[in-house]
């Protein structure tokens, strides 16, 4: 077992860098991500019904792009924003811009739900519209750092993340514009590879590319090589459209090599996990229960993805069973974002604390990150997560609609509990002024003295 060494008051955190954008801009992104994985939770238990028995009903679709947009890709696209400056070593092309990214994406990802739900049709493609000038205004900003030459596997990883971002948007927006002109049917093979584009080549590359950073760092591992993570990167960027290809034209071959080599690259991302833990000089935390039980819905995702292409089973079927690997893709992403915000919030928190004077934490010690959230509410977070998703996957393989409502009840709670653990934190440190907790720090820390009456005499002679 390594050795554990004590929490500092001061890390070092990649993300302090001078080349970083303005604090409020990844915690703006993440502040409205928190309220996307709520209202996806919501969304996902009022659909319950509908994920069962019609996974391709608006209602469905609707809850699918609260989860898809206002949770991962916003929050994605604010680490994207807060960690290129990092490992590019090159600042946005304009902090400006980001703020407009944020906008359009916030809007982006409420505007196409509620078309989806409730109508008119055409909030839809209002919502398309703005998130392709969103995606591009964020590119053309992302690709000052990106552009940078020496950045390893993590640089390499989110220049391709962000291709995959492009293209995905642009095939959300063809098929919002479809569904008002009808040039093609909106088939569910269809429906996969836009799915399969998003989550494994935007959302999984950018997190397995991101990880690779975040990972060494964390647990202070000194791995022998990083292999793993760069075979990761490589075979998901390669099998991804592979398999939306030979999805979106029912080519079952091309779908299955496509698959196998995707397959792999997680398989790698999983191996380079268990290196940094194997290689580790720091003790396991609340943020390695969050990526065990990510990477256990990965896991699953794999097995379920090969049953539904292999198994001889009915069109109902098989349907259950692609929900429900895309559910545990879902989960795996969800619950490796939320882990990685109970680390993230808090180091960018302290910094910005810091500067405004906050040496003392509300106990009057001097201030340390485990003061800017409650890990009991963290633990908790990660309980009902857990619970959320696996109701869900559960739910919709045995046609459940209860087990489906009340997994996504648990992924509202989810929500909530780690939003505001993560927000009231840093809100409570920054009452604690130092002129306050100087005094009770120096009373926790010196020894009492009795008064003069109390000492014995000494007398001599």
């Amino acid at each position: 077992m390594p050795k554990s060494i004590p929490p500092m008051a001061a890390p070092f955190m990649p993300g302090n860098a001078g080349s970083t954008p303005p604090p409020s801009v990844p915690l703006g992104f993440l502040a409205a991500a928190g309220l996307g994985l709520c209202a996806f939770g919501f969304a996902v238990a009022l659909a319950a019904d509908r994920f069962v028995t019609t996974p391709s009903h608006p209602g469905a679709l609707a809850a699918v792009h609260v989860g898809m947009l206002a949770f991962l890709t916003t929050a994605v696209l604010g680490a994207a924003h807060q960690f290129s400056p990092v490992v590019g070593r090159r600042p946005l092309r304009s902090v400006t811009i980001a703020r407009v990214t944020m906008a359009g994406m916030i809007l982006t990802g409420w505007l196409i739900p509620s078309g989806f739900a409730h109508g008119p049709e055409a909030l839809v493609a209002a919502g398309g519209v703005i998130g392709s000038i969103t995606v591009a205004l964020a590119a053309w900003n992302l690709s000052g750092p990106l552009s940078a030459r020496d950045g390893g596997v993590p640089l390499a990883g989110l220049r391709l993340s962000v291709g995959f971002l492009v293209i995905t948007v642009a095939f959300g927006v063809v098929y919002a514009f479809n569904r008002q002109t009808g040039w093609f049917p909106l088939l569910p093979n269809r429906v996969l590879a836009h799915a399969h584009l998003g989550l494994l080549g935007w959302l999984g590359i950018t997190y397995v590319a991101v990880a690779e950073k975040l990972w060494p760092m964390f647990l202070l591992a000194h791995r022998p090589t990083a292999r793993a993570g760069a075979w990761a990167v490589g075979l998901l960027a390669t099998g991804t459209p592979v398999l939306a290809t030979g999805l979106l034209f029912a080519i079952t071959p091309l779908g299955w090599l496509g698959g196998v080599i995707a397959a792999a690259g997680a398989v790698c991302h999983l191996v380079s996990l268990y290196t940094a833990v194997k290689h580790r000089r720091r003790a396991l935390e609340l943020l390695h229960g969050y990526l065990f039980t990510s990477a256990a819905f990965l896991v699953i995702a794999i097995g379920l993805g090969a049953l539904a292409g292999a198994a001889d089973v009915d069109y109902a079927t098989r349907s259950s069973i692609v929900v429900a690997e895309v559910t545990a893709l879902a989960g795996w992403l969800s619950l490796a974002v939320v882990g990685h915000a109970h680390k993230i919030v808090p180091f960018i928190s302290y910094t910005v604390l810091r500067s405004r004077g906050v040496k003392f934490g509300p106990t009057g010690r001097p201030l340390m990150f485990g003061d800017l959230f409650d890990l009991r509410l963290a633990r908790a977070s990660l309980v009902t997560g857990s619970l959320g998703f696996t109701a869900a996957l559960v739910g919709v393989l045995v046609r459940s609609s209860a087990i489906v409502s009340a997994g996504g009840f648990l992924v509202a709670v989810t929500g909530v509990i780690a939003t505001t653990n993560l927000v009231r934190g840093p809100r409570r440190a920054a009452r604690t002024l130092s002129t306050d907790a100087r005094p009770r720090a120096a009373a926790v820390a010196a020894p009492s003295v009795p008064p003069a009456s109390a000492r014995p005499t000494v007398v001599t002679s």
